[in-house]
Order: C-alpha cells, then structure tokens, then sequence
C-alpha cells in the first residue's frame, strides 16, 4: 500500500516524507536516502517495510530530493544536517534511531556533529565517507552536472552500483527530479567537507553496513569512518554492493533491528552517552 506524502516545514524548507508504522507506538526512526535517490515512493521496497514490523519509520526526501526536489535554495551539506534536526524536532521524534544510505549516512553523521543528541543510535547503510574528497568523481560530477536530466546517461551511471542484476532504472526517476544546482553545489561541497575528526566525538552507538562490493564508496573509507566513531558495530557483507538497502532490503533491515534490540542497550549500559529518551 502506497503511504501517504506528507510535509514538513523545517528550516525555511518544505520537506516531504511517509510513515511506515504509523499508529503502532513503536520506537522512531528517520531513514534518509543515499544522492539523487529519495526515501519516498517504492525506492526501498523491501526494507523500510521490514523496518516497520519494529520502528515507526518516517521516510524523509532531503531538499532538493523527490518530492522535496523544489526545495533545492540555499543546498548545502550543512543545510541538510540542520533540516534533519529541525525536522526531528518539529514531529518531536526525541531520542529516534537514524538510519541513512550513502549520503544519508553521511548526513546524519553531520547532524550529529552540528546537533549532538539528535538522535539516540545511528545505522549508517554504505555510508558516504567522513573525509571528503576519495570518492566524489569529478568525473560522476560532470556527468551529472551536464546530462542529470538524461534517462539513458543516468541508467548507465547507476547499473554498475548493482551487484544481483538491477539495470539503475529504480534510480531514474529520482535523478531526473534533481536540480542541476544541487549536482553543482555537492560536487563542490562534499570534496573538502572532512568531518573524520569531529565525529570521534559522537557518543551514540552506531552501526556501519557495508558492502564489499560496493564501487562507488571504497570499502576502506567506510571502514576508516567506522574506526573512528568510539561506540561503532561494523559489519561488511562480501556479496553485497553500494545498492544493498535497495538490493537486499530485508536483510539490512534484519541487521538494523538486531542491532537496535541488542547493541544499543549493551552499549548504553557500556557507558555511552544516554539519550532523552531510547524506546
């Protein structure tokens, strides 16, 4: 059943996104798309379903993304950090879990650094790197910033991300909804937005996903950002590539929920840092 599209005006923004698990009393969970992509809509099929059998999950498109894609002045890397506080507070989700894909992972991290206490764990799915420049192509870069808008260029950009036989047309339609000023503003922001040694401060459990097969993120760099967070649970699957939210949604799920039931409170009783509130 296709959820409703909500919106959300959070930091001089209008944000959309959907619940998954709307009126159970479960714990929150704000889950973020990787670039380009969106939260909303059929992107993550198969996880964010799963994910509602435990959390209430709210699906958020970041501005300048899918059904915030109009929403792309004044994009910036910080700008999203502080739209995803805001709107954390302005449905007062105290205390959520955050879940994020490549980029959102990358956001929420920022969030964190910006915002200390935002959420109460992390779970970073293939998550874009702390320390700026390894993986931003400039090459990927141009193409975006010049054919962004061309079905054909695009699906070739993204079928090589898949590793069980997607052809990148899931990634289509939310490329093509994307500005070409965002392509523009992220390939000269991201490159020298180095967060390494701010993150050593973030005091939350966190759980790092990763793919070894993943060719858009070096496995080594999501492996540094994991090493340098002080309360992180690191997991690598070697069949699985940088698309395994979308690929295997059920199976990051399964891992995110372990490590919610599990983890979390191990490592709270462990020492770090209390949240407001965890369940």
């Amino acid at each position: 059943m296709t959820q409703q599209l909500r919106y959300v005006t959070a930091n001089g923004a209008r944000l959309a996104y959907q619940i998954h698990g709307e009126g159970s009393g479960r714990p929150s969970a704000i889950f973020v798309h990787g670039y380009s992509g969106r939260s909303t809509g059929d992107a993550y099929a198969d996880l964010l379903p799963a994910l509602a059998q435990v959390f209430t999950v709210y699906a958020l498109d970041l501005r300048g993304h899918g059904a915030s894609a109009s929403e792309f002045e004044g994009w910036s890397l910080a700008a999203l950090a502080d739209d995803v506080a805001a709107v954390a507070r302005e449905l007062g989700l105290v205390g959520a879990l955050y879940i994020g894909h490549s980029i959102g992972g990358f956001t929420g991290l920022f969030c964190e650094v910006r915002h200390p206490g935002t959420f109460s764990a992390m779970c970073l799915l293939t998550t874009a790197g702390a320390g700026g420049a390894g993986h931003a192509d400039p090459n990927v870069g141009k193409l975006l910033i010049e054919q962004g808008r061309d079905p054909e260029a695009m699906r070739g950009n993204f079928a090589p991300m898949y590793v069980h036989g997607g052809d990148g047309a899931a990634n289509v339609e939310a490329i093509l909804l994307v500005d070409r000023s965002v392509h523009e503003a992220f390939f000269a922001d991201y490159p020298t937005r180095v967060i390494s040694n701010e993150i050593r401060d973030i005091d939350i459990p966190v759980l790092v996903l990763n793919g070894a097969k993943d060719i858009v993120v070096p496995l080594a760099e999501q492996h540094a950002t994991a090493l340098a967070l002080p309360h992180c649970k690191e997991v690598t699957y070697m069949t699985e590539g940088h698309m395994l939210p979308r690929e295997s949604g059920k199976l990051a799920a399964r891992e995110i929920i372990n490590f919610w039931t599990y983890d979390v409170p191990e490592t709270l009783a462990r020492g770090a840092r209390t949240p407001t509130s965890v369940f």
